[in-house]
Formats: C-alpha cells, sequence, structure tokens
C-alpha cells in the first residue's frame, strides 16, 4: 500500500465522527483534503468555499449515516456540485448503494463503502458497485482508500454489507443476553474475547461504535429482511433514548472517560 499524495482533492461531507476520522487519516497522508461536518437539517447548497472545492474534488465521500432524507438531500447536493465524472463513495450502513445511485443524476460515479468506528489505518473497508452503477468508479475508489492504510474488500451491494451486519447481530444477542440477565456485560465480553479470539468484546463494541448507529443498521437490516433476525434488543432501544450511547457520550454497557 502507498503513502504518496494522489492526485486531486479529497471531499469528505457528514457525520462528525466519519468525517473528522476521515480528514485526519487523509491529512496525515499527505492529501489535500477539505471537511464539512454537518448533521440534522442538510444545506440545499453547499457554503461557498467547499463548493470551490466540489468543483475541483478528484474524490468525494458523503459519510452521513442515517436517517436517509438528510442523507438523500446531502446526496442529491454533491451530485450537483461535483464534476460528473467525479467518484462519490457513499457510507452504506443503512442504505444500499443502488438506493444511492438512485437518488443522483450520475449513478456511475456511486461506490456504496462500508467501515465502522473507530477509524484507524488497517481498518477494514467494504465497496459495493450498485446495481444501476459503473465498475469503473472501483478504481480509483479502492486506491484512495488503500492509500490510507485500509484493508479493501469488494463485496456484493446489501445493506449493512459484511461485517457491520453481522457484527451488529452479534452486538445485538448479546444486549439480548444483559437484558435476560444471563450474566454482566463484563463476563459476556470476557466470554466473547477468550472463546472467539476477538479483538474486543461485542458490548465494548458496540459502546465503541454508538448504541445509535448499532440500533439504526439493525432497523435498517430488518426493514429489507423483515424476518425477525435482526430485531433490536428493547435495552438497546431503552439505553438510546437515555442519551446511553456509549464512549461518545460516557455512558453505554460502560463508563468511559
Amino acid at each position: 500500500m502507498g503513502t504518496r499524495p494522489l492526485k486531486g482533492r479529497v471531499l469528505i461531507v457528514g457525520a462528525f465522527a466519519f468525517a473528522e476520522d476521515l480528514g485526519r487519516l487523509f491529512l496525515e497522508q499527505g492529501h489535500p483534503t477539505a471537511v464539512l461536518t454537518c448533521e440534522g437539517e442538510i444545506p440545499s447548497t453547499l457554503p461557498p468555499a467547499i463548493q470551490a472545492e466540489a468543483q475541483s474534488a478528484a474524490l468525494a465521500l458523503e459519510v452521513l449515516p442515517s436517517p436517509l432524507d438528510p442523507k438523500r438531500t446531502l446526496i442529491a447536493t454533491l451530485d450537483a456540485s461535483l464534476p460528473p465524472e467525479t467518484p462519490l463513495l457513499s457510507l452504506c450502513l443503512t442504505v444500499s448503494a443502488t438506493q444511492v445511485a438512485s437518488w443522483t443524476q450520475h449513478p456511475g460515479r456511486v461506490v456504496g463503502f462500508a467501515v465502522l468506528p473507530p477509524l484507524t489505518q488497517g481498518a477494514p473497508v467494504e465497496l459495493a458497485i450498485p446495481l444501476n452503477g459503473d465498475v469503473a468508479a472501483l478504481k480509483p475508489a479502492r486506491a484512495h482508500l488503500e492509500a490510507l492504510g485500509f484493508q479493501v474488500e469488494v463485496v456484493r451491494d446489501t445493506i449493512g454489507m459484511v461485517l457491520p451486519r453481522i457484527l451488529c447481530a452479534l452486538i445485538n444477542e448479546a444486549a439480548f443476553a444483559v437484558m435476560e440477565g444471563i450474566a454482566a456485560p463484563e463476563d459476556i465480553d470476557t466470554a466473547m474475547k477468550l472463546g472467539t479470539n476477538y479483538p474486543r468484546g461485542p458490548l465494548e463494541w458496540g459502546d465503541l461504535i454508538g448504541l445509535d448507529l448499532v440500533v439504526a443498521i439493525l432497523d435498517a437490516l430488518e426493514g429489507e429482511h423483515r424476518n425477525g433476525a435482526y430485531r433490536a434488543a428493547p435495552l438497546l432501544r431503552q439505553m438510546v433514548r437515555a442519551g446511553r450511547l456509549g464512549r461518545k457520550t460516557g455512558r453505554g454497557f460502560y463508563e468511559w472517560k
């Protein structure tokens, strides 16, 4: 994997946790990068300084995991602002890349990607081409991400792709175990680390990802499959309602300083 600066500028727009971490990684590798964090109400036009960055961007990343209406607005705004040939990577944790591409005038530019916090060099990233996309967009997307040190895999386009889907289901099952009084969070995580050699237990992992994002991914999967396999544990929903989201709020299944 190379660390040379890639040609052209990178534009990253979306949720703070993803945009700031990705922006830092690009900047650390010497890539000229502009970052705009936005959540909640999304502007229909980019601020003038970011608009200028968009017009010269060689790659754009949209990193708003949910909900869908603001995400759709942001995708449409970026699609209208970027040169038609600029690849647009969309964070597809709660929506498919095919759905994202349907919101654009240039579906061939869209590549879905999936990654979970914490974002660090060496983390796995999955890429997927929309059903109405263009496989040619994969090459620059993959080159940029591999230049950051990510481990890139190409998968079929589905909501949540592979790691987010399986990991959130695992976190959900661990939350059911806590809710049913089977064991304490620490004991569940210890059992899973010792028994499966995972780098961290599922409940600690959930705290690091953000329990609100875990529930959003589970809800999107349940909405897609409608078989009950991804029904979020009531305990997870209650914790989200209480603002106990994990590390970012200081408390989830664990206390975080």
